[in-house]
């Protein structure tokens, strides 16, 4: 079954990120420049991901090359690689390819904080949107990404 997607976007200067109250005790954000990195965050992704191991976005990601990363975050807590952001830029506009956050720690600021850091690295390219793409049937991130303020620019 194909499913349908729509495409989002925003300004970035109008990304509303929550404030962190309580950030999660040794948290780090950092950018994924290893090879090994990338791995973890495979086996993370079709974790987070389990309807998408047959399908062309994994393909996508598995297919990336080292030199493709830039832009792309992880989220750790010591050595542990509990979230990810991978995006890329085209156009003057950056897109979110994948936004993954291990189950246990959701709910407490990680992709907050990799959106955080993926706009700041988005600021000083001097980008000016942010864009996404959604399955139409994925609730919760589309009620995710209504509250940062993007809104359907194209269905697919």
């Amino acid at each position: 079954m194909k499913c349908s997607y729509e495409k989002y976007q925003i300004p970035i200067e109008r990304l509303k990120l929550p404030s962190q109250h309580k950030p999660l005790k040794n948290l780090t954000i950092c950018g994924l420049t290893e090879r090994s990195e990338f791995q973890a965050v495979l086996r993370l992704f079709f974790k987070i991901f389990p309807d998408e191991l047959d399908s062309e976005k994994a393909a996508e990601l598995q297919d990336m090359q080292i030199s493709q990363y830039e832009g792309s975050f992880v989220a750790k807590i010591h050595d542990k690689i509990i979230g990810f952001l991978i995006s890329g830029i085209i156009n003057n506009t950056g897109y979110i390819s994948y936004l993954g956050v291990e189950e246990a720690y959701r709910g407490k600021g990680v992709g907050t904080a990799l959106l955080r850091e993926f706009k700041k690295y988005l600021k000083e390219k001097k980008i000016e949107y942010i864009k996404c793409t959604i399955r139409k049937d994925n609730e919760k991130t589309l009620n995710y990404i209504h509250s940062l303020g993007f809104n359907c620019c194209e269905p697919i």
